[in-house]
């Protein structure tokens, strides 16, 4: 049997995918054909992704609806160097400049091009390399293959196919559909980052709340403990939702890669928020697991998650929140004693203040030197002290019963917007709106652009803790006791 497409004429084990005449049971030429006809049916944009088995490069083939954009656009300045070339149905090659011009396709339309995955290019994108190879997978960042329209109008979906190799499988934050290797891009920026994982690869999800959490190992060598690395970050996950609140994301990908070279388990972690929330952990699998339960790496990114993407120009607050619950969060689970945390905290705040008063710098002037490699500990500790003193000040009032886990659970709850950035200024006027008193922004005016560390003294002595050269001392006080394990144990609120 044979089928005529595309003025081409098919034998029974062939199909077109990216441009190319591939080999496939005509059974399963029927099931794509059937699959493809059911998301096209309701897809604005169709992308059709195959590899090769040995993930050298990426073959795509997007088709239009009735709307056709102007151009095609990519997160990462490496895009264009990695783009094979782009082509017509016809087969004319296209020509591109920055960009893929799509104006004057008429509807219905599609293109193929094909991008070069077989290596980590970092010709003009700064932020690294956006492709990482591991034994039989490979990570690559969205922004270097996936030529998108800037922007997607309201209710426009788009839908991307992967057609894989036998025993091959994708990670993705994106949106899953009736078929796992099909899945609906949400909207966000084109310019936030994100990552897809191709070949084969552990993976396994598990829900935590009405959370799902889809957690992909890749291989290295030596071979890292799958399982045991599950459990330690399902544990991660329980720690965060126990003990502050549900993660306001109904899907988190985590992105676990082996073979960083450090004497920490987990030296390098990032979150990425494109196409929804994704956690980045370079690991060293050599490292016993009990370092990796012991690491507070996983808990203060996952604190990343209970706010809005913000602007990097505010990291001391996304990185102060972080920096705050990784401790608070930790000693609520039990993963260590609530006199370690407040130790642990308070060392931070040294470090950050001798690093403000060496310097000389604002927060804001010290938030923008870190991203030119500069010293952070003003950045991540100030922040900290900020959330600190807020905390404190919401639960000493008498006539409430105000904590900063009420305030940001409230703030999940009426006001995240999940698919815009967010500036300190916004979020921190919104908490302010919820607690109904001015607090969080006097806070933020007094220190942001103030070249002195948050004075925690009032705080410090609500508390009871007296910061000494070599150690930190508790009082015995009943009501600064309370308030100390108010803040170090699981939220009743």
């Amino acid at each position: 049997m044979k089928w005529e497409l595309k003025g081409l004429t098919l034998g029974r084990d062939d199909v077109i995918i990216g441009g190319k005449v591939r080999k496939y049971s005509f059974k399963t030429l029927l099931l794509w054909l059937a699959a493809v006809m059911a998301q096209d049916a309701f897809a604005d944009y169709h992308y059709r992704v195959s590899v090769e088995p040995d993930l050298q490069k990426m073959s795509v083939n997007v088709c239009f609806g009735e709307t056709i954009p102007e151009k095609l656009v990519a997160e990462s300045m490496d895009a264009s160097v990695a783009l094979i070339g782009v082509w017509r149905e016809s087969g004319e090659a296209i020509k591109t400049s920055g960009s893929i011009p799509t104006a004057g396709l008429p509807p219905g339309s599609c293109l193929d091009y094909e991008v070069d995955i077989s290596r980590g290019i970092q010709r003009h994108d700064m932020t690294g390399p956006k492709v990482y190879k591991s034994v039989g997978a490979t990570a690559v960042s969205n922004g270097l293959w996936f030529w998108r329209p800037e922007l997607f109008a309201d209710n426009q979906r788009v839908i991307v196919k992967f057609v894989l190799p036998q025993d091959f499988s994708v990670a993705s934050p994106w949106t899953l559909t009736g078929d796992i290797n099909v899945l609906e891009v949400p909207e966000t920026p084109y310019d936030w980052p994100s990552w897809i994982v191709l070949g084969q690869f552990f993976n396994k999800t598990v829900n935590i709340g009405d959370t799902r959490f889809d957690i992909s190992i890749a291989n290295g060598s030596p071979t890292p403990d799958s399982e045991a690395l599950f459990q330690w970050i399902k544990n991660e996950a329980s720690y965060a939702f126990t003990n502050l609140g549900p993660i306001p994301y109904p899907n988190i990908q985590i992105y676990i890669f082996p073979n960083a070279r450090a004497r920490q388990p987990v030296p390098v972690a990032y979150v990425t928020r494109g196409g929804g929330p994704t956690l980045h952990m370079m690991i060293n699998q050599r490292r016993s697991i009990t370092e990796f339960h012991d690491d507070w790496t996983a808990t203060h990114e996952l604190s990343h998650l209970f706010l809005p993407f913000i602007s990097p120009d505010d990291a001391w607050l996304y990185e102060g929140f972080a920096s705050y619950y990784q401790y608070v969060i930790r000693a609520r689970a039990g993963a260590m004693s609530q006199a370690e945390a407040w130790s642990d905290m308070m060392y931070g705040f040294r470090r950050g203040s001798r690093e403000a008063e060496a310097r000389g710098l604002t927060l804001l002037e010290a938030t923008q030197k870190m991203y030119q490699g500069e010293p952070f500990m003003q950045v991540y500790w100030a922040g900290a002290a900020m959330m600190l003193i807020a905390d404190v000040q919401l639960r000493s009032d008498p006539n409430d019963t105000w904590s900063l886990d009420r305030v940001v659970r409230e703030f999940n709850l009426c006001c995240m917007d999940r698919t815009r950035p967010w500036t300190a200024w916004e979020v921190l006027t919104s908490f302010d709106e919820i607690y109904g008193k001015p607090l969080f922004v006097p806070l933020m005016n007094k220190y942001a652009s103030a070249n002195e560390f948050p004075v925690l003294d009032r705080a410090l002595e609500s508390l009871g803790l007296v910061v000494n050269a070599s150690d930190l001392e508790f009082s015995s006080s009943s009501e600064k006791r309370l308030l100390r394990d108010q803040i170090m144990s699981p939220p009743s609120d």
